[in-house]
């Protein structure tokens, strides 16, 4: 490519077609699932060519990663955490929660969890923003225990899937559903069933 037909990053015309073509991927995530983010079905809702979302996002992991993020899926940060154990639980499972009670973000989620069982690009995308929260979750854990506030033999991943598929549970397989008050309840009983004997 000569320098007059590179595209330059900071060219707001460039910017406005990422921001089209991420707009259009989260339309389709939301409304379709995981399994129609692809560059053609991306292209083909932004109305623009498969060489642009290409160029952008070379793999279907880099388009679903930024689709994710640009509905607001993002690793917890680990610098926000205040060092309080039931407020970090909080914050940490907050997006999930809020999710789970939104009867648009939810049915995303369910969608998610089975394109997982069969569609790798989604599993690799999945299993990076696991890796970040449980690193994250763990920080709380270990911060817990050092505090005496959880008990020294806590299992960090069973806790983790204990907690979420609580959530998840509650949300998908009982009738009256998922509310704030249930997941915050969870939480407390987390803390107070894995407090030292």
């Amino acid at each position: 490519m000569t320098a007059t037909t590179t595209q330059r990053h900071d060219d707001p015309r460039v910017e406005r077609t990422r921001a089209a073509v991420v707009e259009a991927a989260a339309d389709l995530l939301t409304t379709e699932g995981p399994g129609a983010v692809t560059h053609a079905g991306v292209a083909a809702a932004a109305n623009v060519s498969r060489t642009t979302v290409y160029n952008h996002w070379p793999t279907r992991e880099d388009l679903l990663r930024a689709t994710i993020e640009s509905v607001g899926k993002l690793p917890p940060d680990v610098d926000s955490l205040t060092g309080d154990l039931r407020t970090d639980l909080g914050q940490l499972f907050e997006q999930l929660v809020a999710d789970l009670v939104d009867e648009q973000r939810a049915p995303m989620i369910a969608n998610m969890m089975e394109r997982a069982l069969h569609d790798s690009a989604v599993v690799t995308v999945r299993n990076e923003f696991l890796a970040a929260f449980e690193r994250a979750f763990r920080t709380v854990v270990e911060a817990g225990v050092a505090d005496g506030q959880l008990r020294s033999d806590i299992d960090v991943a069973r806790s983790m899937a204990g907690l979420a598929g609580s959530f998840l549970f509650a949300r998908f397989m009982t009738p009256a559903g998922l509310d704030r008050e249930f997941a915050d309840a969870v939480l407390d009983d987390f803390v107070t069933v894995n407090a030292p004997r």
